[in-house]
């Protein structure tokens, strides 16, 4: 009886396993391929940080990125990233990334009346200095698809963006702005488009 089993059962599965393998691409082939998302904590602070992201290859995708965030100045970004994921699932699971952008920085500084160096803004009041600069950064990050239909997604990452300032000084020559900063993302978005 043993004798009769075993060829059975490798035959069984000789002719079965191209139908399982063919349901696993038709669901990689049905996950969505476009992601829009934003940090949904930023705007109660007056903030904002968003991303589209394009699905290239099973492995690539590019995002267009946007952020409005206050950290030791205003710095407001746009940066086009290309994702590599080397799980071959884009957009979902680990994505790392680089990118080339352009940043505009703003800073207010209040000028004591005490001031008396040579080339001192006016005392008493708030001096403005601003900068735009291009930008390159990397980040890591994760990505789920949720649902039944994989049409949530929820992301975070954390990376580094390197500014760089032809004059980063202020009338004290001192730095006025940081050229290396910390980046991070939490992002909930919608995901869509099959392909």
């Amino acid at each position: 009886m043993m004798r009769r089993v075993a060829p059975l059962a490798l035959l069984a599965g000789t002719l079965l396993a191209p139908l399982t393998l063919s349901a696993q691409e038709a669901t990689t082939n049905t996950r969505p391929s476009t992601v829009l998302s934003a940090n949904p904590f930023l705007p109660l602070l007056g903030y904002f940080q968003g991303e589209f992201e394009k699905r290239v290859k099973d492995n690539l995708a590019i995002a267009l990125g946007f952020s409005h965030i206050q950290m030791d100045g205003r710095y407001t970004n746009a940066d086009l990233k290309a994702r590599l994921y080397p799980q071959e699932k884009a957009p979902y699971g680990l994505g790392l990334a680089a990118g080339l952008g352009v940043g505009s920085l703003r800073d207010e500084q209040y000028v004591e009346a005490s001031c008396a160096a040579i080339g001192c803004p006016t005392p008493g009041k708030t001096q403005v200095f601003s900068r735009t600069a291009p930008s390159f950064s990397v980040e890591i990050h994760y990505q789920w698809l949720l649902g039944r239909k994989q049409s949530t997604a929820v992301g975070f990452g954390f990376g580094a963006k390197r500014y760089f300032i032809a004059d980063n000084t202020n009338e004290y020559g001192s730095d006025r702005f940081q050229e290396f900063v910390p980046t991070g993302r939490i992002t909930v978005g919608y995901a869509f488009g099959k392909r």
